[in-house]
């Protein structure tokens, strides 16, 4: 009994704790790297200035081939002494499967939550040739993020790579600071 108590107090004084960590977010880091030219192009990666505590990213990208298969690796990773360290998620998922049933994939799609109103991805394929694939604008809402994944300050990390009809097409990476 007394064990129970003293865990349910501890859990409660955590959930406490963390729902006033406040904070604002600024991406420090964008890297594009093409890998595989035939299949598109990047015709932009950068980070756009709001304010001096806010930026926000656009990423627009050409396709050359059209897509069948489409998947993509992306890790979370938090910069400790050390460098970069593996931080909550590291998965592998298929994009396609995903836009045909998004509720069987929580985690993907609570991450997606955030970027679908500033993205054009958002039906499953085939994505023709031509077609233009962007996340323009975006800027994550800081206390949605916070509300969903209550993290401490520090450097944060997104390490993706997009497979094309099987080939290891795009590298993207970037990082983002959470600070007071």
């Amino acid at each position: 009994m007394i064990r129970a108590q003293g865990f349910y107090f501890c859990l409660s004084w955590i959930l406490y704790n963390l729902s006033y960590i406040h904070g604002s977010y600024k991406f420090n880091s964008l890297k594009c790297d093409i890998l595989a030219p035939e299949m598109g192009y990047v015709k932009q990666c950068l980070i756009k200035a709001i304010d001096r505590k806010h930026n926000m990213i656009n990423i627009e990208a050409i396709l050359n081939k059209t897509i069948t298969e489409f998947e993509i690796h992306f890790r979370m990773v938090k910069r400790e002494i050390g460098g970069w360290h593996p931080f909550l998620y590291d998965m592998r998922m298929d994009i396609c499967q995903f836009f045909k049933n998004r509720r069987k994939f929580f985690i993907p799609n609570l991450i997606y939550s955030f970027l679908k109103p500033f993205t054009n991805v958002n039906h499953t394929c085939p994505y023709l040739v031509g077609t233009e694939m962007r996340l323009w604008h975006w800027s994550p809402d800081e206390d949605g993020v916070i509300a969903k994944f209550p993290v401490d300050h520090g450097q944060y990390g997104l390490q993706t790579t997009w497979y094309i009809n099987k080939v290891t097409t795009l590298k993207i990476n970037g990082s983002v600071l959470f600070f007071k």
